[in-house]
This record gives C-alpha cells, structure tokens and sequence, in this order.
C-alpha cells in the first residue's frame, strides 16, 4: 500500500560503518600532532549566540499542515534546521516512511550532490544518516529530499554557503582572537611568595612545610608567621623588601586583543544576521528595535524558504507562524487604521495584507 503523498521512486540503501567520521577523526589528530590546526569558526560564541538564538526561533514556531506533516515537521526537526543554516550553510534531510507508512525526516551528515543539470529537479544525492552504531546510505533524486540553504553561489548553486563561509576572514579573526584568549586564560594561575630560599615540594624535609599548611587550611582566618627581616640563615641582605609579598601569576590579555575580539565577534554576528545590540545590555527600546530587525530579516525570510520547500516536496501546504512580539506592532495599527478609513480605504484584508499581518496565500 502506498500513501497518497508517497512517491513511487528507486532508491538503494545500503548499510555503512561510519568510516567518514572515523577519517575525520583521525585527520584531526594528526593535525593536532603536526601542530597544524587552526581555530575553527565553528567553536566560536559568535557563531552558537546567532546559530542557537534562530534554532530556538524555528523550534518555537507554530506549524500549519496536515496532520500528518506537522508529526514530522516537529520542533527538533526546525531547531536542526536552523542550527545548520547558520553553522553548515545549509541543512539536508531524507524523505523517508516508517513500517507503519508515517513521514519522518530524517537528518543527513553528509551528503553529495552527483549528478543532474541546471534544473535542481534533475539533480540526485548520495546522502548518509548516522545512528548510535551504524549509517545508511540513499541515493535520492530531490524531490525525496527536503534541502535548504543559507546562500548559494552560481558556480556551486547546490551546495549551500553559510555567514562563515561568505565572511570567512570575519570568522577567522574572531576564531583565532577567542583562541588566543583562551590560550591566554588556559596560563598557569597563583601567587607567589618572595622568599629567601626556595620553598620545596611540601614533604617531611620542606622547612616550609607548616607555612604552607597554615596558608591552605587558613581559608579567610588570621594566621601568624615569622618574619623575613633577618633573611633566615642568609643574613638580612637576602630578606624581601617586605614581608610576604604575594605576587600574582595568571592570564593578563592586552587591552587590545580584548578589543580586537569583541570588535570581532559583533561583525561575525552581523554576518549572520543577528543584530549585535542583542548580544550586549542596552535600552529596551534598542532591544526591541534589534529583535524586530532579526526578525524580520533574517528569521521570516529563511521561514519562507523553508516554507517553500517543504511544501513542495511534501505536496502539501505548510507554513510557519511565529509570535508577533518581534513585530512593530504599534506602528502597524496606525497603519491599519490609516489604510481602512474612509469610503476608499482598503478591506481589512487587504490593510493586513499591506501591513504585513496576512499574507496573499492565507485565505
């Protein structure tokens, strides 16, 4: 029995040991060991702040369908989704149907684009899935595929580019400046104290040994020490300047690479459509302003692509609404207002429609 929505189509599984992430795995060893590797953009703040704030946005949305495609087109589907668009550039899962004939969507780590011409409709993929102990590879025309993109380039119009990609020098100064703060902060950390002999290891023969137990189990107490005035048995020629001066060892970045990395990470951010003002304290206002201009150019413009898609390829009709919190709602009401009044002003329809509160297909 097939389903209505089903397509009769051929396809070849076949089973796989996950070599590809082993390779990679291995790759990346070697180039720890080589001390080849570079700070990936991947890691950073900048790109998890835009790449988890549009995952949370997808997975919140309220989805309109059939029944049987709102079970598949489920929040951890759309928080997938989002994720890789800002992380990978594009995100690709496999149309596929359960034993009891029930549409799941299942994710792809890798995929390949193999063959076809410049209509996308002609285009196949070999696209492997990963579980806990094994993989499965289809090969798949498109229309059996649910494929979204960031951004394409004419050259390569099948293989999606991300923020990172198209910003790339962006994205690796702000990799390179996060590591080397963290390399920074990765330094050793503790006070030193000036003493006229070197202190030892704590055992039995350390002629410090109580001093450091004093100081460890002192925890905020008072505690009493000898003074260093008369420089032990080496005279007071070799005694501090003070007593017990405690001198700070750990991380101390220059100004400017704190600079440099901040400066960084806001432009990554805007690279990737997420408005810097909402990744620092501000007004409430500006808070607003920035949340209303993420939304509506970056969030419901990649909604609608996915909208498309998924229609398309699902045959059915699917759309994602949002909350309308981002949206300038005040400001829309005069408008309405404004576009309804009087003898000729617009049906209520088509105001909403204007203003950006209904769209033409919503009926």
């Amino acid at each position: 029995m097939r389903w209505p929505w089903q397509r009769a189509e051929a396809q070849r599984e076949t089973r796989a040991a996950g070599g590809g992430y082993t390779d990679a795995l291995v790759a990346a060893l070697v180039a720890e060991a080589e001390g080849t590797t570079a700070a990936k953009a991947t890691t950073t703040a900048a790109l998890e702040t835009a790449a988890g704030a549009l995952s949370r946005i997808f997975a919140g949305c309220t989805v309109e369908g059939p029944e049987w495609a709102r079970e598949a087109v489920d929040g951890p589907f759309l928080s997938l989704v989002g994720r890789d668009l800002v992380r990978r550039g594009e995100s690709l899962h496999a149309i596929r149907y359960d034993a009891m004939g029930r549409l799941r969507l299942i994710p792809c780590s890798d995929w390949d684009w193999q063959e076809g011409g410049p209509d996308p409709s002609t285009w196949t993929v070999r696209a492997t899935a990963y579980g806990p102990s094994a993989s499965m590879t289809w090969r798949l025309p498109a229309a059996s595929v649910i494929s979204v993109c960031w951004g394409t380039e004419s050259i390569r119009p099948y293989r999606g580019v991300g923020p990172a990609g198209f910003a790339s020098l962006a994205a690796r100064q702000t990799a390179e400046t996060e590591r080397s703060l963290a390399d920074e902060s990765a330094g050793p950390l503790a006070q030193l104290l000036a003493i006229p002999s070197d202190g030892g290891d704590g055992g039995d023969d350390d002629p410090l040994k109580k001093l450091k137990a004093d100081i460890k189990s002192a925890r905020g107490k008072a505690a009493f020490v000898e003074t260093t005035a008369a420089g032990w048995q080496d005279g007071a020629g070799a005694a501090p300047r003070r007593d017990w001066i405690a001198s700070r060892l750990g991380p101390s970045p220059p100004a400017a690479l704190v600079e440099l990395a901040r400066d960084a990470f806001m432009r990554t951010l805007a690279a990737c459509g997420h408005p810097p003002d909402l990744a620092i304290p501000g007004d409430s206002q500006g808070q607003r302003e920035a949340l209303r201009r993420h939304h509506m150019t970056t969030v419901l413009p990649l909604a609608r692509m996915l909208e498309r898609e998924l229609s398309a390829k699902l045959e059915a009709r699917i759309r994602l609404r949002f909350d309308s919190y981002p949206l300038d709602i005040q400001g829309r009401a005069a408008a309405f207002a404004k576009l309804t009044m009087g003898d000729k002003g617009l049906t209520q329809k088509q105001a909403m429609t204007a203003i950006g509160l209904l769209f033409e297909d919503d009926g």
